[in-house]
C-alpha cells in the first residue's frame, strides 16, 4: 500500500550507513522510473496511524529529496524485533554492511540472548558474537562517523580504533581531520605505518597535519627515485654491496659468541650448513665477474 512519508518512524536510521554515491544513483533511478521496490514497515503499537520503518532507509531518503509525499510499503503483521530478525535471516533488499548488522544485533541483544538471536537468523552464536564485538570495539564518535559516511569501516577498525586505545587524543584529532579531508586507504595505511615507527614528536606533527606529512613523504620518495634513476644500476650495485659488507662484518663479530666454546654438534652442523648454502651464490657471483672481466680483456 502507499502511505504518507510523514507517517513512517525511522527508528533505526542511526544504525544505517549513509552512502552519498549510492543515494545519488537511487535518486536518479526514482526520477526516471519511480519507486520500484516497497520499503518494509510494521505497525506502531503506540499509534495506529504511524508505522516503524524496518528496511528501506535509503529509499525513504531518496523519495524525500525528490519531493515525494507518498511511499510504497510492504506492511508486515509482526512485532519490531520479529521483523528485524526476519530481515537479518533472509537479508534486506540491499546487502547490509557488517557494521549495520552489528548495530541491529546490538539493539536486539538488549532484549534477547545471543543464542536466541542466532537461532532466529540461522547463524551460529560465534558469528553473532563476532558481529557484536565489531560494534563494541568502536567508540561512539567513530560509529557515528561511519554511519554518516564520513569515514570507512576499514579506516575505523584498522586505524582509528587501535589508535584510540593507544592515544585517544590522537585518534580524535585524526578523525576530525579525516572528516574534513579524506585520505585514500593507501595513504591511511602509509600514515599509520609511519606513526607506529615514529617517536612522540614526529607523531604529533603527522597527526596534526596528515596531508602535509604525506606530501613530504612523497617528495622524499620522489627525490630518492630521482637519485636512483640518475645513479643507474651501478649505484644500486654499490649500495647492495655496501649492505652485504655490513652484514658480513656483523657475522664476523658474532663468530666468537657462536663458536666459543664449541656449540653442540647438531647446532654447529646447522650453523655451518647455512653458511655453506649462502657461500654458493658468492662463489657464483665471483666466477661470473671473473668470466666477464676476462672476456672483456681479450
Amino acid at each position: 500500500m502507499r502511505l504518507d512519508i510523514h507517517t513512517l518512524i525511522p527508528r533505526f536510521a542511526a544504525q544505517r550507513l549513509h552512502d552519498a554515491k549510492r543515494l545519488h544513483n537511487l535518486i536518479r533511478s526514482i526520477e526516471r522510473n519511480g519507486q520500484l521496490t516497497p520499503v518494509i514497515v510494521v505497525p506502531n503499537k503506540q499509534d495506529d496511524l504511524r508505522w516503524v520503518l524496518i528496511d528501506g532507509y535509503r529509499r525513504l531518503e531518496a523519495l524525500r529529496q525528490v519531493g515525494e509525499d507518498l511511499i510504497w510499503v510492504d506492511s508486515w503483521d509482526r512485532g519490531i524485533d520479529e521483523a528485524l530478525l526476519l530481515c537479518l535471516e533472509r537479508g534486506p533488499e540491499r546487502a547490509w554492511e557488517a557494521i549495520e548488522e552489528a548495530a541491529l544485533l546490538q539493539e536486539l541483544s538488549t532484549r534477547h540472548s545471543l543464542r536466541e538471536i542466532a537461532q532466529q537468523i540461522g547463524r551460529d552464536v560465534s558469528w553473532v558474537s563476532r558481529r557484536l564485538n565489531l560494534f563494541k570495539a568502536l567508540p561512539e564518535d567513530l560509529l557515528e562517523s561511519i554511519c554518516q559516511g564520513k569515514i570507512s569501516l576499514w579506516a575505523a577498525t584498522r586505524v582509528l580504533a587501535p589508535l584510540a586505545r593507544a592515544n585517544s587524543d590522537h585518534a580524535s584529532t585524526l578523525l576530525a581531520g579525516l572528516e574534513q579531508q579524506s585520505l585514500s586507504t593507501r595513504e591511511l595505511k602509509q600514515l599509520y605505518r609511519h606513526y607506529q615507527q615514529s617517536n612522540r614528536a614526529q607523531r604529533e606533527r603527522m597527526i596534526e597535519d596528515p596531508s602535509l606529512f604525506l606530501k613530504a613523504l612523497q617528495s622524499k620518495q620522489e627525490a630518492s627515485d630521482g637519485k636512483q634513476l640518475a645513479e643507474g644500476p651501478e649505484g644500486l650495485w654499490c649500495r647492495d654491496l655496501a649492505v652485504i659488507g655490513k652484514i658480513l662484518n656483523r657475522l664476523l663479530r658474532q663468530i666468537p659468541t657462536l663458536f666459543t666454546p664449541p656449540p653442540e654438534s647438531i647446532e654447529k652442523e646447522r650453523l655451518v650448513q647455512l653458511f655453506v648454502q649462502i657461500k654458493g651464490p658468492f662463489q657464483r657471483l665471483e666466477s661470473r665477474i671473473e668470466e666477464i672481466c676476462t672476456h672483456d680483456s681479450q
